[in-house]
């Protein structure tokens, strides 16, 4: 078994493809190489190509069977094509429906809930930094029922939950860093399947893991330029500082205190602070992680500006041979979406939006948030379009993502307008 060649109209779910007739840069699909999911897949690649190549080693015996039995998918025009394939939409079905101009208030109850967890949660998270600065000892009890509630909430709508890391502020970094680290690492292992005392367990850890820094000295956190040895040292010393804080009392899981001390290690051995490698690492510290790093190069610091979200996957995904292993790195990826939420898109008639969410089965077709007009004009009210329910309705005009790109070139800071719609709401 080796490479194939094939035609799209004869591509159909459990097909691996590994080659487009066309280069990879450019095109939606964020890996160079994957299992073909469903619907959303194959419109992709009937839209963008005429065959492709598929790894039969990797594709499924069944789909494999019925292609060679000539029983491929709808072809373009199909009246079948647009029908969904047992979609299982979640939480994004019960804030937006299946309505192709969803109403954005369907959307903020949902926010509401989120939004007030997040701000109890941040009260707790700016009183644990400052006690640990001050030498105090931590609230453990406080800090875990802020993480039950956050459990909570994203297990009913990881949507808004997602959305809302977003509201950065290069101000106070650290603080909504740990919040947001938190909400990934509950969502990442939500979508991992988990079970809740897991999931209470990776949120207690994305919450504490930096709280070590506060020991250590702000003009080296701050610092612009690349850091001295001796700074490095420092700075690395916040993991262990953070487990000696959280040790006080006594009563923190020992999972907790892995993830504080050891979230810095990398699979190729190269992390610290004890260069543990492969699977000697245990998973959910690799989970928080993957998270922090995530959340660290999408944010904007005092001294830089951060990198687009699909940007930030896509350097994940490069090295996660070295960093995190290509299993987890891929599943981070399938559960944000190849369009994070936050991320701000061209659609085809050059107007801008930005993305709210996606349904598993739609992740090149997620909900998006319409701030400006193909002429250049803001929207001067909320306009929503669910690009995957446009691509079912043959009756409509589709709509597709162009590509990603940079709030800063647009001039458009899509925190400043999240938090302009919470504070109308």
């Amino acid at each position: 078994m080796g490479e194939r060649q094939v035609a799209v109209g004869d591509l159909m779910p459990g097909l691996y493809v590994v080659a487009l007739d066309r280069p990879w840069l450019g095109t939606p699909f964020l890996f160079q190489g994957f299992s073909i999911e469903g619907e959303p897949e194959l419109r992709e690649l009937r839209r963008l190509c005429r065959h492709v190549f598929i790894d039969e080693a990797r594709s499924r015996g069944d789909a494999l069977r019925q292609l060679d039995a000539g029983e491929s998918s709808a072809t373009p025009g199909d009246a079948n094509e647009d029908a969904p394939s047992s979609p299982d939409r979640g939480d994004v079905a019960a804030a937006f429906g299946i309505a192709a101009y969803p109403e954005f208030q369907r959307f903020w109850p949902l926010v509401r809930v989120a939004r007030d967890a997040r701000d109890r949660g941040r009260r707790v998270v700016d009183r644990i930094l400052e006690d640990a600065r001050l030498g105090h000892s931590i609230d453990a009890d406080a800090a875990r029922s802020v993480v039950r509630e956050l459990v909570t909430v994203i297990s009913e709508n990881a949507s808004a939950s997602l959305w809302l890391t977003n509201l950065r502020q290069r101000d106070e970094y650290t603080a909504n860093h740990c919040l947001n680290v938190c909400v990934l690492a509950i969502a990442f292992g939500r979508h991992l399947g988990l079970g809740r005392e897991e999931l209470e367990a990776l949120g207690l850890g994305g919450l504490l893991h930096d709280v070590g820094k506060m020991r250590t000295p702000e003009a080296i956190l701050k610092k612009p330029g690349v850091l001295s040895k001796a700074e490095r040292e420092i700075i690395r010393r916040h993991p262990d500082e953070g487990v000696e804080l959280l040790s006080r009392e006594g009563g923190m899981p020992k999972a907790v205190l892995e993830m504080v001390r050891l979230h810095h290690e990398r699979v190729n051995g190269k992390g610290y602070p004890l260069g543990l490698t492969g699977d000697v690492i245990p998973r959910p510290v690799l989970v928080v992680g993957i998270c922090d790093v995530y959340d660290a190069m999408t944010s904007d610091r005092a001294y830089q500006e951060g990198i687009p979200p699909d940007r930030v996957l896509r350097l994940l995904f490069e090295r996660a041979d070295q960093d995190f292993g290509q299993e987890l790195t891929e599943a981070f990826i399938r559960c944000l979406g190849i369009y994070p939420a936050g991320s701000l898109v061209e659609l085809d008639d050059g107007s801008l939006a930005v993305v709210v969410s996606a349904s598993p089965e739609a992740r090149l077709h997620p909900v998006v948030m319409l701030v400006r007009h193909p002429d250049g004009r803001l929207y001067d009210r909320r306009v929503m379009l669910n690009l995957a329910e446009l691509a079912r309705d043959n009756t409509r005009e589709t709509r597709n993502i162009r590509h990603v790109v940079n709030p800063g070139a647009h001039d458009i800071d899509v925190a400043a307008v999240l938090a302009a719609d919470i504070a109308a709401h």
